[in-house]
């Protein structure tokens, strides 16, 4: 086991082995405040209960950050090593972690708690590369997610191409680090999203502040040229970080 920086769960420096990949859910909170209650009061709990028994090695919950045109509000984020997913620790039980509760109590609980949220979509993805700045050793509060779909029999080279493209941070930048996944649940083209690249930021200010720049024409760049006949961008979400659990 060596020290990876992980994404999107992605994503803080830690012991975990080569092979990982990471449960993506989306989810839509009708009720903001009462869910991120729920996910602080029990499911952070329940979580490290569960990294404690080897089910999981991290779990991660991110914030879309104004973006109401979205349809999910939150970004939870199971990681797990491959190399063991058929392994089958058994699971704490609710009863066990919340004593003070009843069985009756907590499946009440559970059903206000389904009734305000909704699983939007799943997905499993798997990290490719990854480059931060260089004293950043961690990744930082703001995630700038940009969801790409990789031209059909150019996936490979659409990613070499991504890290060829972005081989250091310079020290001036106000982008901390980036990050590049793949989805290796459903690799078809009936998918609106393939892949996503990740800019790292300390915060929302400096996120703005760097976009606000100057417009560019990526047709008339010869590399912008090659990332537009491999790749469509899709679409960009900001996540902030909330919930950060990883084994220790």
């Amino acid at each position: 086991m060596k020290k990876l920086i992980l994404i999107l769960s992605f994503f803080i420096t830690t012991s975990y082995s080569q092979n990982i990949a990471y449960d993506f859910t989306f989810i839509d909170a009708e009720d903001v405040g009462a869910y991120d209650r729920n996910l602080k009061s029990k499911f952070q709990k329940v979580n490290q209960a569960y990294i404690d028994a080897g089910l999981i090695l991290g779990w991660h919950v991110w914030k879309v950050v104004n973006g109401p045109q979205f349809p999910y509000t939150h970004l939870a984020v199971a990681v797990y090593d491959i190399d063991n997913a058929n392994e089958e620790p058994e699971a704490p039980k609710w009863t066990d972690l919340f004593p003070d509760l009843t069985e009756e109590e907590l499946e009440d609980w559970g059903e206000k708690n389904a009734k305000n949220r909704k699983i939007v979509f799943t997905t499993q993805m798997k990290n490719v590369a990854e480059v931060l700045q260089k004293g950043v050793t961690s990744y930082p509060d703001i995630a700038v997610c940009n969801f790409m779909k990789a031209k059909y029999g150019y996936s490979k080279s659409y990613e070499n191409l991504e890290v060829a493209n972005t081989k250091t941070i310079p020290s001036n930048s106000l982008r901390k680090g980036w990050s590049l996944a793949k989805r290796i649940d459903n690799p078809g083209t009936d998918v609106s999203w393939s892949h996503f690249t990740v800019d790292w930021f300390d915060s929302y200010g400096d996120f703005l502040k760097s976009s606000s720049g100057p417009s560019f024409d990526y047709a008339l760049d010869p590399v912008g040229k090659k990332f537009m006949k491999m790749r469509d961008l899709t679409h960009t979400v900001v996540f902030r970080k909330f919930i950060f659990l990883n084994k220790e």
